[in-house]
Parts: structure tokens; sequence; C-alpha cells
């Protein structure tokens, strides 16, 4: 089994952040329905990764422009280059180069992956009038009006990150693999950890501004976040990150049967559990999952892989 780190954040969302359709003069907001009918909005995980590609890309890092092929069918019409080694978004999320019809495709499975930020509970949405005005001064026009779907909703966002990060080994096996993949299948150790630092400060901090901050700039506020470094694979953590929206706070007692349930069925030894309080909040927190700062989390987190 592999070594894994999973993390997982509650967060403060606001605004319509990732707008979906337009129906009529309504800007909708991304959401999903649960099986009782509450209304969940959410954040993909396309945009999530859209706003840590613009802070890598801040941080000096090359990200992927994209090729675009006229030729080629819509859907297809932009595709990624393919190449890990010079853009660090198509180390860190993978891509799917294709080489045309009948052609086998050339595939990297993204050692990072992204849940939603969805909100955890059922959730009003509220619509916010507006009106675009002519900024013509030669004539008087009339403002045009519509509406802009908004919400405010405590949600999570959970990462799961493999321990292959610029390491390119299985993509120099395929066929139609990059020459500089083939030469090179293993970034240098200290490329690999700067990539994978710069990662996990932009989504840690949190340094990355959600999409649409034409019309409102949105950073996430941050409540806390429950990191595990396993060693044998992914572990069950993801569902004891919840919110007390009766205290107003992280729900302490989920946290107490993660405890028990890792000391029962997981050698403690292999899974290290940590906790970041950015909200400062008076929670308990079981012996086996160590309270800490972010900067001491990233050296553990590079420390565990490298």
């Amino acid at each position: 089994m592999s070594k894994v780190v999973q993390i997982s954040i509650l967060g403060k969302i606001y605004g319509n952040v990732n707008a979906d359709e337009v129906i009529g003069t309504r800007i909708t907001l991304k959401k999903m329905y649960s099986s009782s009918g509450e209304v969940l909005p959410f954040v993909s995980a396309r945009a999530v990764k859209y706003a840590i590609r613009k802070a890598l890309k801040e941080k000096g890092f090359e990200t992927d422009q994209l090729i675009e092929n006229p030729e080629a069918e819509e859907s297809l019409r932009l595709a990624d280059t393919g190449n890990p080694i010079r853009f660090v978004d198509n180390d860190l999320f993978g891509y799917m180069l294709t080489k045309g019809r009948g052609e086998v495709a050339v595939r990297r499975q993204a050692p990072i992956a992204l849940s939603y930020f969805k909100a955890l509970k059922d959730t009003p949405i509220k619509a916010e009038f507006a009106a675009r005005f002519p900024r013509s001064l030669e004539k008087e026009s009339n403002p045009v009006p519509f509406e802009v779907e908004v919400a405010e909703f405590i949600g999570r966002l959970n990462c799961i990150i493999y321990d292959y990060v610029g390491d390119f080994t299985e993509e120099a096996k395929q066929p139609n693999a990059l020459e500089d993949i083939k030469k090179q299948p293993i970034l240098p150790l200290e490329e690999r950890m700067r990539r994978l630092n710069a990662f996990l400060e932009i989504l840690l901090t949190p340094s990355y501004v959600l999409p649409r901050r034409t019309n409102s700039l949105n950073i996430p506020e941050y409540i806390a976040a429950l990191v595990s470094c396993s060693k044998n694979g992914p572990v069950p953590i993801f569902q004891y990150l919840n919110y007390d929206f009766e205290s107003n706070k992280v729900d302490g007692k989920a946290l107490e049967i993660l405890s028990e349930r890792i000391n029962k069925e997981f050698n403690n030894k292999a899974v290290k559990l940590f906790y970041i309080d950015y909200k400062g909040d008076d929670v308990s927190i079981p012996n086996n999952i160590q309270k800490i700062k972010l900067h001491e989390l990233l050296n553990e987190i590079c420390k565990f892989y490298f």
C-alpha cells in the first residue's frame, strides 16, 4: 500500500462563488439536493483547482495553458499539453493527452484529488437584485435588471494526496509518452518537495481566491482542518470532521469517535492524525490527534513522504 495524506477542511463560503446556468435574468448558484430534500450549495472541485492553479502561477510555477485544435470535436477542442515536467498542474492534477482517432491516449492519474466544497446542512438561497447600467453618456438609457443567487454556508472540502507527486514512472511506460518523461521519469527530490509544499501552503493557509472575484472577492474562511498521514493507504477520516451548529463550533464528539476507531482498527504507528484550529475554538481534542501549527504540519507531511 502507498503512503497517503488525507485532508478535511471546514470553512465558510458566501456569495455566488460558483455560478451555474442562467435562467432568464437569474444567475443561479451551483447546488445539489440530498435524499431528504435539503438544498446544499457547493463549489465544484474544478473551480477550487482553477483557483489553486492561479495561486501556483503567482508563486512562479508554470501552468498548462492548454492546446487548441480547431479541427477537433467541440468537447475536445481544448486539450492538455501533457507535460508534467514543465507544468506543475499536469503533475498535481493529472492530464489526458489525446493523439487522435485510433491512437491510445496518454493519461496521468492525478496524485491529488479534491472533493466538492459542499454545505453541511440545508441552506437558504436568496436572490440579490442588481442592474447593469449603460456607460454611454451620449443618451439616457434604462438599466438592465438581473438577479444573482447568493448563499452563506459552512462547508467541507476533502483532499487526498498520494505519494507520486513528481514521479512519472507509470506515464513513462505508456507507448505514446513524451520523450522527456521517458528520459526523466522522476523529478529531483528538491523539486518534488517544492511542488508539494507549495500546494499544501496554498490549500491550508488558505491563499487562493475562488472564482468570480470580478463580482465579489471570496477567500474561504477556514474553521478547522483534520489531517491524516497513513503508511497503508486511505483511512476513514472525512466523515468525522463535522460542525455542531447548536454550539457554533467543531463537533468534538465526532473526533472522539474517530480516535477510538483509529485505536481499534488501525495501527497508531502507521497512522498519524493532526488538527489545525483556525478559529481558536475551545474544542476537546483526543490524545492521539495532535494540535499543530501550519508550518509544522507542512514539515511533517514532507518528512512523511520523502
